[in-house]
């Protein structure tokens, strides 16, 4: 299984071009050998190298992994306007490292976000599972310029996607990222939780819609709303009958042509959460759900393998599956949720 890889930095937005920047993240081996070097490449060529052995305290203890609590690396390299590096461990490629040529458009989105409120730490724990605010300035950026990719992946454009509906919003970190890339979309979020909601509505009045929603559907948006939906990490922690709700629900608000962007818990998530009794019922069936919590809380978790996935999704014509969020089997972007599998269906 290719190995677990988070780049953390630096982001693209955040880049200095032709100049030192440092490179930081975690590499740790599920099936394959352990990785005790990161290695980086360009044009075939080897330009520098790191030891896989920093503490990496938010990981120890929560995989079942040996060596989850050394598997942070870290480097500093000269980075070349428009080069492409690549991230190897294993003498796998584990992610594609595209450097902008121009990055216009990257300084004026990262303007906007900065002009922008973000929630106190306690809030963005809430979300995101931990308080880091910059982290979550810089997932906002993320989200616009990895969806964008994904999305085109799938055929389709972001100029034709005008209508935007967030389900399970939270502080509306993606709905931002849509503002900020043109506020003339129309936007709406919608959540279970009233106090983010009422978060977003107090500091975020200009950019969407925003409304408390209850755990089922359906919403009040009329029928063909909508020219894109996202579900992020919602329907990993909903019951089964549920899940099959909302997708006709999506069905309803999205326009003839439109698309769904939804990620799940898929088969990285498996072997490093599920202890082996689940684990088999994951192998047999393709879906478990375990009950942690209350439906809808972070502890109530669902893991769907890609083929029960596209089943649970049938009611769409064109489904298009990014395991972990790669594209062609390398990562090339920063996640909009984690390593969860992204679906774009139309």
């Amino acid at each position: 299984m290719i190995p677990v890889f988070i780049l953390e930095e630096p982001h693209y937005h955040r880049l200095q071009l032709d100049a030192v920047n440092r490179f930081r993240g975690v590499a740790l081996a599920i099936d394959t050998p352990e990785i005790h070097r990161v290695e980086v490449f360009r044009d075939g060529v080897k330009v520098t190298e790191a030891d896989v052995n920093l503490p990496c305290p938010e990981l120890d203890g929560f995989l079942r992994l040996a060596r989850a609590g050394t598997s942070r690396f870290a480097f500093d390299m000269h980075v070349e306007r428009g080069a492409t590096y690549e991230l190897r461990a294993n003498g796998e490629t584990l992610f594609i490292y595209e450097t902008p040529a121009d990055v216009t458009r990257l300084v004026q989105l990262t303007g906007k976000v900065a002009s922008l409120p973000v929630p106190p730490p306690d809030v963005v724990a809430t979300t995101q599972g931990g308080g880091n605010v910059e982290s979550y300035r810089d997932s906002i950026i993320a989200g616009v310029t990895t969806s964008e990719s994904l999305l085109r992946a799938s055929g389709i454009e972001m100029k034709d996607v005008r209508d935007v509906l967030d389900i399970g919003c939270g502080t509306g970190r993606l709905l931002v990222s849509w503002y900020c890339d043109d506020p003339t979309r129309r936007l709406a979020g919608v959540d279970i939780n009233p106090e983010l909601i009422a978060w977003s509505r107090q500091s975020l009045p200009d950019v969407a819609d925003w409304r408390t929603s209850a755990l089922w559907p359906p919403l009040d948006f009329p029928d063909a709303s909508f020219d894109l939906i996202l579900m992020i990490s919602v329907l990993t922690h909903l019951p089964l009958d549920c899940q099959r709700a909302w997708i006709t629900e999506l069905r309803r608000l999205l326009r003839p042509g439109g698309a769904a962007m939804i990620t799940l818990h898929g088969d990285l998530y498996a072997p490093l959460l599920l202890d082996a009794s689940n684990q088999q019922q994951y192998r047999e069936t393709g879906y478990v759900q375990v009950a942690g919590a209350a439906e809808g809380a972070n502890a109530y978790a669902t893991f769907h393998t890609p083929q029960f996935a596209r089943e649970l999704f049938g009611a769409f014509d064109h489904i298009t599956h990014f395991e972990r969020g790669m594209e062609n089997g390398v990562l090339r972007s920063f996640p909009v949720a984690s390593l969860q599998d992204v679906y774009v269906m139309r």
